[in-house]
């Protein structure tokens, strides 16, 4: 007997539609690629084919010939349809990688003692690799990490011990963190990933982008800060990602206030336990100021997953 067919997600109200698309035309459309069709949408995105009509009807950008949702190969921007995916909380696999980020700050801010822990830098084998199988190599910034191991092909491994430090609130740096409570987080094409002015305007960023401002921001208010992209360490997978340090008592603690934000209001954490200005414990692991290539497949960079373990110690 076939499956049930799955029914149709209601539309959202008008309004909803309209914010939605309001704030992805603030991107410039010079940074958009039309190559994504109505089925990528319904695939990857949860987009199904009413939705994307309604969207396309509100001025989701698109190009190619034919109608609204698709329909005669009308293609989409990915970004474009990522963010209105996530903006609808609508089913698809970076929500659900964004979700995972709430366990792992509860994991982080409920630590105790020391853990060892073991990340394994995975890149993606992409589909017709052939006969010979995966040709990966780690880029020369993953090899000089303190705690590299592994082979110039892989599997490539990152070890790190840490001492946990409970995430803690910080109302010294609320008025810090307060200077992006109206920036909405989104996907970001490599062209605006660093630039502030596009913050400052159009109140759209990352959370790397959120941290470079705030970074930038800190010397006013008498704060010393600076940009961070690592690992999130959580078993079983880790997270690649950019938060915000500031030197309080002499050393560096990790904040993520946008992070923080997009979680809190999709009631996965406790807002009135997780303010903006908390930190974001000793989980968060740097690598460098700005995000680098870890590691390539056949010289091309390829997404990677990070799976991890507790060695020792305790979490």
């Amino acid at each position: 007997m076939a499956p049930p067919a799955r029914r149709p997600r209601p539309v959202p109200d008008g309004a909803t539609l309209r914010a939605v698309v309001d704030r992805i035309v603030r991107v410039p459309d010079r940074f958009r690629s039309f190559t994504s069709t109505a089925a990528d949408a319904a695939r990857h995105f949860g987009i199904d084919e009413g939705l994307l009509t309604a969207l396309t009807d509100e001025g989701l950008p698109c190009g190619g010939a034919g109608g609204a949702g698709g329909a005669g190969g009308v293609r989409y921007d990915q970004l474009d349809l990522a963010n209105a995916s996530l903006s609808l909380t609508l089913p698809s696999a970076r929500f659900m990688a964004m979700r995972g980020w709430s366990a792992a700050l509860r994991t982080a801010a409920g630590a105790h003692g020391a853990a060892t822990y073991a990340v394994d830098v995975l890149p993606a084998c992409p589909p017709g690799a052939g006969e010979h199988g995966c040709r990966s190599l780690a880029s020369a910034e993953l090899r000089a990490q303190p705690g590299f191991t592994g082979p110039a092909g892989g599997p490539f491994t990152l070890t790190r011990q840490v001492r946990a430090q409970p995430a803690q609130v910080h109302p010294e740096l609320a008025e810090l963190t307060g200077l992006v409570a109206d920036v909405h987080f989104h996907y970001l094409p490599a062209g605006l990933r660093n630039d502030v002015g596009f913050l400052r305007d159009a109140r759209l960023g990352d959370c790397g982008l959120v941290a470079t401002h705030l970074a930038g921001e800190a010397p006013r208010l008498g704060l010393t800060a600076r940009r961070s992209f690592g690992l999130f360490l959580s078993a079983p997978y880790s997270i690649a990602h950019s938060w915000l340090d500031v030197r309080l008592d002499g050393r560096w603690v990790s904040f993520d206030p946008h992070l923080l934000k997009l979680l809190t209001g999709w009631g996965l954490l406790p807002a009135a336990e997780w303010p903006a200005h908390r930190s974001i414990g000793e989980g968060a692991w740097r690598l460098a100021d700005h995000e680098f290539v870890l590691a390539t497949h056949d010289g091309a960079e390829t997404p990677l997953s990070f799976p991890t373990r507790v060695l020792a110690g305790s979490i």
